[in-house]
Order: C-alpha cells, then sequence, then structure tokens
C-alpha cells in the first residue's frame, strides 16, 4: 500500500457520533489466566523453532485470543465515524454499476461496519478479519484496515502462478516451483478441485482490493517481476494468491498440475502447505503475552499527542541541479586492465545506463532509437529528479528518439515526484497545469480545525491551511487561497441518495520546475511530442503513478499499453488514483497538532486504517476520478506469454515494435 508523502496531506473532520450499540462496553472479557506452555496455543507458537512453524500453530493462537468487548466497541465506533465523516468516496461506493474495466459491486460501507458491530462475537481474530474484509470490499488501495496482531506472520506456497496466452489460449501455469522440482510451466489445470484459472479469478474478486478493476485484481494475485533497488535487477514476486500477510482460509492448497517434461503424463496431484514467516521478533510466551507485547499500543509506542504530531514536510521542488547531471556522461567503471567496463549488465539486449531510488534507464541495444524509462515506485525523495534527468541525458547522447515508461508494479508515493515527471517530458505553462480538480469533506469538525490551521503550517503541509490550495473561484489566473473561503462556503453534493458537504472545487498547490530544469530538457526530441513516448503498466500502477498516468494519457494523448489479466478483457491503466492517502493516526496527531481534541476514538490495538480524504477529478468531469472508469481504459492490450513474463526486455521490444512499428 502506498503512504501518503510529499504533500503528504492530513485530513479531515467528524462529528460527535454516537455508539453503534452492537457491544457492550460495561463487561470487559474476563482477563486472560496464565497457562503452561504446552496447553497454550500461543504458548506453543511462541516456544516453536521460527522454521519449524505451521499453519496450525498460528492459526490456533490466533483463534484463541478472546474479544475484549470494550475494545471491540471502541474500534467499531472509530472505524465507523471515521468511513462515516472522513471517507471521502463512502457515497460513491453506493454507485450501482460501474462500466468496464471496472466490475465492483455497489458497496454499503456503513452498512456493513453497524452490520459487524451488532455481531456477537466470541473470537477477537473473527471480529478484526469482518472489520479488514469490508473495508476491503471498497476495492480502494487507500482505504485498509490491518492490525498487527493478526499479520504478525506471513504465508507463502513454493508454487507460484501466472496466466500467459500461448497460441491463442490462455491457461494457468507454474512460474516458479521454490521447491525446485522441477514444475515450472507445467499447466495447473485445478485448484482445490476447481478448474483454476476461474478459481484465481474468483480469489481476486472476493479478496484483492488493488482495484475497481478484477483484471487488475487478477494481475495483483498472480506473479510477476519487480525491481529491487539494493540488488539492481528484476526479480520475481509471488503474488497475493501465492504470499499472504494474513490467516489463509486453510493449511494448504490442492494443485492438480499437467507437465509436458514429466513422466507419466498424468495428472500430478498436490497438496501444497503454507510456509510460515514471522514479521517481527516480538518474544510472549501465552496467550497474555501475545496480545499484550504484539497486539496492544505499548508504552514506548505513545499514543497520538502533539509531540508525535503528523506534519508532513512540504519539500521545495525547485530541485537543485549538480553541474554533472546537465552532462553527457554515462555510468563507466574499470577494469582490472584499466579499460572502461560498462556497469549493470542486466540484458542481453538492453543496457542499463542510470539509476535511482525510483526510475531506471536502458538503452535497447535492437532498438537503438529507443529508450526505457522504468518507473517502479515514486515512494522517494523530489531528489530523484536530478537521477531522471540524468538518465534522460544518457539516453539523449545514445540519439534516442523514442522514450517507453514501463510503470508495472507502481503502487505509487510522492505526488511531488510525480508532478515532477509529467513535466519533465510535458514542460506546464503554469503550475495548474499538473494539478487536478478536487474537493474534500467538510463538516463542523473540520471547519474548526480549519479556523485553527489556516496560515498555521509553520513549514509543513496542513490540510486545513486554506492557503495550501488553488482558489478556482476567482477571475483571472488560478492562485492560492488568502482567505479560508474553502471550508467556510462548503456546497451540498448528493451522491446514490446521499447529501453531505464538500469544498468547493479547488487544486492542491505545487510550485513549478524549475527554469533550469525546463531549460535542460527543451533539448530532448521526445519532450513535449507524444507521438516519441508510450507507457506500459499491468493496472498495478497506484496512487501518484495513476497521477502520472492521467496526465500523460488524457492530457497530453500519449498511447498507453496495458497487459495481462483475462484475454479479451480491458485492463485499466492505473489501479487507483492518487494523493489522498491518510491514516487514523494522521487524524489524531493532527488535532494534537492544533491543540485541538480528535473527533475520534483511539484504539487499543497497534493498527494501519488508511483512507482517502480527497476526491479527484478528471478534467472537466463530474464524476470522482475515483470511479470515473473511462479514464482509465488504456489504448491497447498485450498478453503475457511465458517469454514476456520472465524478461522484462522482450515485453518492451514487443511494446516497441507495436508502438513504432518496427
Amino acid at each position: 500500500m502506498v503512504t501518503f508523502t510529499l504533500n503528504n496531506l492530513i485530513l479531515s473532520a467528524s462529528l460527535a457520533v454516537a455508539t453503534i450499540a452492537a457491544f457492550s462496553t460495561a463487561a470487559p472479557t474476563a482477563p486472560i489466566h496464565r497457562t503452561t506452555v504446552g496447553s497454550d496455543p500461543c504458548g506453543r507458537l511462541g516456544s516453536k523453532n521460527i522454521r519449524k512453524i505451521k499453519y496450525k500453530d498460528v492459526a490456533d493462537c490466533y483463534k484463541a485470543i478472546p474479544i475484549d468487548r470494550e475494545i471491540a466497541s471502541t474500534t467499531i465506533n472509530a472505524v465507523h465515524d471515521l468511513f462515516r465523516d472522513f471517507y471521502v468516496f463512502t457515497d460513491s461506493a453506493l454507485t450501482p454499476q460501474v462500466p468496464a474495466p471496472f466490475a465492483s459491486e455497489p458497496v454499503d460501507i456503513l452498512k456493513e461496519l453497524k452490520t459487524i458491530g451488532g455481531r456477537k462475537y466470541t473470537s477477537d481474530y473473527q471480529f478484526h478479519t469482518d472489520v479488514r474484509h469490508a473495508v476491503d470490499t471498497l476495492r480502494d488501495g487507500h482505504a485498509s484496515y490491518d492490525v498487527k496482531c493478526y499479520n504478525n506472520y506471513g504465508f507463502e506456497q513454493n508454487l507460484t502462478l501466472y496466466a500467459p496466452v500461448e497460441e491463442g489460449v490462455q491457461t494457468l501455469r507454474v512460474y516458479k516451483d521454490n521447491a525446485k522440482r522441477g514444475y515450472e510451466d507445467c499447466i495447473v489445470d485445478k485448484i482445490d478441485g476447481n478448474p483454476s484459472l476461474p478459481h484465481i479469478r474468483a480469489w481476486a474478486t472476493k479478496r484483492v482490493s488493488c482495484s475497481h478493476d478484477v483484471n487488475a485484481r487478477q494481475n495483483c494475485a498472480l506473479a510477476r517481476q519487480g525491481y529491487d533497488v539494493k540488488k539492481g535487477a528484476f526479480l520475481d514476486e509471488s503474488g497475493e494468491f501465492s504470499y499472504q500477510s494474513y490467516l489463509p482460509d486453510k493449511g494448504y492448497v490442492d494443485y492438480e498440475l499437467r507437465c509436458s517434461n514429466k513422466r507419466p503424463s498424468g495428472p500430478i496431484r498436490l497438496r501444497e502447505e503454507w510456509n510460515v514467516y514471522p514479521q517481527t521478533e516480538i518474544a510472549f510466551k501465552d496467550v497474555k503475552s501475545y496480545v499484550a507485547k504484539v497486539c496492544m499500543i505499548t508504552e514506548d509506542e505513545p499514543k497520538s499527542g502533539p509531540q508525535a504530531q503528523f506534519r508532513p514536510h512540504r519539500r521545495n521542488l525547485v530541485i537543485p541541479i549538480r553541474k554533472r547531471d546537465l552532462e553527457s556522461d554515462d555510468d563507466v567503471t574499470a577494469a582490472a586492465d584499466g579499460a572502461p567496463r560498462r556497469l549493470f549488465q542486466e540484458f542481453r539486449d538492453a543496457e542499463k545506463l542510470v539509476s535511482g531510488n525510483a526510475t531506471v534507464f536502458y538503452h535497447l541495444k535492437t532498438q537503438p532509437d529507443t529508450g526505457v524509462m522504468v518507473v517502479h515506485t515514486f515512494d522517494a525523495q523530489d531528489e530523484e529528479v536530478s537521477t531522471v534527468l540524468k538518465g534522460l541525458n544518457a539516453l539523449h547522447n545514445r540519439n534516442v528518439t523514442n522514450i517507453l515508461v514501463d510503470f508495472q508494479g507502481n503502487g505509487g508515493g510522492l505526488i511531488s515526484l510525480s508532478s515532477n515527471l509529467v513535466q519533465m517530458l510535458f514542460p506546464s505553462k503554469q503550475p495548474r497545469d499538473a494539478s487536478y480538480e478536487a474537493d474534500l469533506r467538510v463538516n463542523k469538525s473540520a471547519q474548526k480545525a480549519a479556523a485553527v490551521g489556516f496560515m498555521a503550517n509553520d513549514g509543513g503541509y496542513n490540510i486545513y491551511n486554506a492557503n495550501e490550495y488553488y482558489d478556482l473561484q476567482t477571475t483571472g489566473p488560478a492562485s492560492r487561497y488568502k482567505n479560508n473561503d474553502l471550508f467556510t462556503k462548503p456546497v451540498n453534493i448528493t451522491r446514490n441518495g446521499r447529501t453531505n458537504l464538500y469544498s468547493e472545487k479547488t487544486a492542491m498547490y505545487f510550485d513549478p520546475l524549475s527554469a533550469k530544469i525546463v531549460k535542460a530538457v527543451a533539448k530532448f526530441p521526445w519532450t513535449g511530442r507524444r507521438e516519441n513516448i508510450r507507457i506500459l503498466t499491468d493496472g498495478r500502477c497506484g496512487s501518484a503513478c495513476g497521477m502520472a498516468s492521467y496526465f500523460w494519457t488524457t492530457t497530453h494523448g500519449v498511447e498507453s499499453y496495458s497487459i495481462g489479466g483475462n484475454k479479451g478483457e480491458d485492463l485499466s491503466m492505473f489501479s487507483f488514483s492518487g494523493a489522498s492517502v491518510i491514516t487514523l493516526k494522521d487524524v489524531h496527531d493532527t488535532y494534537a497538532g492544533l491543540n485541538l481534541t480528535s473527533p475520534l476514538e483511539e484504539l487499543a490495538y497497534k493498527n494501519e486504517v488508511r483512507f482517502s480524504w480527497l476526491e479527484l477529478y478528471g478534467k472537466n468531469r463530474t464524476i470522482p476520478l475515483e470511479y470515473d472508469a473511462e479514464l482509465y481504459r488504456p489504448k491497447h492490450r498485450l498478453d503475457y506469454t511465458s517469454e514476456n513474463a520472465r524478461s522484462r526486455v522482450v515485453m518492451w521490444k514487443e511494446v516497441v515494435a507495436a508502438a513504432w512499428k518496427k
């Protein structure tokens, strides 16, 4: 999931809310009595060698934790109130029918949470699991409910899977056999007794929350490659089906394989147990100490307050450029004999020239007028702009004229970096050119915070400071708010039968690129030329990545290619829109930083409750971008094959050949 940095904003608002009458707060669960290791499920788990932990050990511990009704009541109240008063898509999520490439059902998240609140749980694990599943049904990559108590272990299958198309037929196959039994590329006919590809699709539809598009969710579920900065190479990743961070439904997966390289040629039936990996080194000896040490917020993890105030640093977007970034040298080193030796040899047909924390630049040897800019994340400091400029210079010095931007697997990150990257290929005439129209929820609590927060950001980015937004209501060029009208003059918007207060249309403020960078990129043959640029994505392109995709394709007319999903079906360019994720803790810290009482209750469990606080709009559109499916549709579709799924350079060459008819 993507953290909201740069313009890492802080939202929100809430009215004082009635308690959901689900849990009795009068009588907490009786204290857990200490038992011997042998009879205590968490004691058995905590005493095991980590290499010998099995699924059942974790399941028994999780399910042995009795519910504390007071904690459960506080939790459901806080989460319900957050999604009622803070979450910006609570009303939009009720949309009855979304067009392709989306395939998601309407969700009444408030009703779902109230239903959970009304159940008489005896299992703490089941309660928190139901809350998590309810939030996941929103299919918003920015919305999640996670508690450390129940993602303290990871679960991995030996088999990772993918769905290539060979000779026009799509099958589910083994991408990698981590047990080294030689099952790579065997056809997976059945999973748990069901036809395999429909089974994976049904699982992704139900369990994966990365997108409203089921084909993007299918890509999230299956194996893929991701770029590893430390190793400087593309590495295999399992996918959400084969690696799960929460307790799977059962302790094994049954597979039926068909392998052309195995004898006899009949079906191979495997029952694959989950490999279990602890995610922390916290020691515990029984249920009571597991709850106290793993689940509960402890004294060394202070609750919200001014000392822990969330004030995301607003970085200066006028990035200093080092002289050598404007020069022409590629990265080289010297061999033992003193002769120059090129660094980063990874592919036979593509040479790596420059790499940073978010971007990597390759020159295609077989198509020498084409370069590839891999943007694998936006979770990097704004100084990455210097790396981008260096990479573009390196491509220019190889006489490159066409650029392929590879966004596959990019979960997002800094929206400032996204804005900068867009402007480096299409320099803006004014800052507003790289900024969405947007609005946010408003209520009395938000207005009170805005009255205190106006012009009081202390050098940081404060969501309640109207001066950080454009006043689009004024005549002439857009300028930043000089008053608090954004919060004091809200408007009523009715969606799907619900009416709530929102701010008038605004836009987040971005500093433009420096004149020095604009001058530096002006010399490149692709700058401002959509015919020289293409985008490649697998639908796993979220938040800041979605922003860059939208601006390049919709505003500037760049053509995009999406790969994967089900053959012949639509696949989104990006998975969810950007610029809008904060956490429940951020809300508490924001109010504390303004010396106000948070309208939401603190949670007792260590948690990461994320949500979208700002809704963005495409240019001249009335549907929030999160639900504006038409703007997600790519120009072109590609299928995975057994070759391009394993070699990024093969995929690049296929796209380049199709895009520029080579």
